[in-house]
């Protein structure tokens, strides 16, 4: 956990000040995951780490959430060898009107890859939609899991979410203040 939080915060993902999540929930901590595809070596060492996390699991296939699980989707199907899919916010209204894109046959396993959780509700709705496609979806992997209550959501739909790392937990490794600094 002490080698994601050094990663997070030499890579500018952890912003202190009054914003808004996705959620439409207030906090003074944002993570944005955005940043670390900006810093090629701490991204690796990130894709690294989820890698060797996420080993275990039983999956046959990657899938990222647009948008910021596509990246580390990318980069983890490339290490781990596996196939990647990436499920859309919403269905494409041109071409081929897809919601899912990529390569997949029903009955294939998923896991489902996203950069943060908090409440559950984007992941929940990548779930629906990779099960409708007939795609078997148990599993469900962040970097940083908001502790808002995803896990929660998750398990009431039969997904176990795994995370690298809680806010708590790197809050507390970082030593968040509230007066704007974050020291390691």
């Amino acid at each position: 956990m002490r080698e994601v939080a050094g990663i997070l915060r030499s890579a500018n993902c952890v912003k202190i000040g009054r914003f808004i999540l996705s959620s439409g929930g207030e906090s003074t901590i944002y993570i944005d995951m955005r940043s670390v595809i900006s810093h090629p070596s701490e991204f690796r060492a990130l894709v690294d780490l989820c890698a060797w996390r996420i080993r275990e699991l039983d999956f046959e296939m990657l899938a990222g959430i647009e948008s910021s699980g596509i990246p580390l989707a990318t980069a983890l199907a490339l290490i781990m060898e596996r196939p990647m899919i990436y499920v859309r916010k919403e269905q494409k209204a041109h071409g081929t009107r897809k919601l899912i894109e990529g390569d997949f046959a029903p009955g294939m396993r998923a896991l489902l890859v996203d950069d943060v959780a908090t409440t559950g509700s984007s992941l929940e709705k990548a779930v629906s939609a990779l099960r409708s496609e007939g795609l078997v979806v148990e599993d469900a992997f962040v970097v940083v899991d908001r502790e808002e209550g995803a896990g929660e959501r998750l398990k009431k739909l039969g997904v176990k979410l795994y995370s690298m790392i809680t806010l708590s937990q790197l809050t507390s490794l970082l030593e968040v203040s509230g007066g704007g600094d974050t020291k390691c």
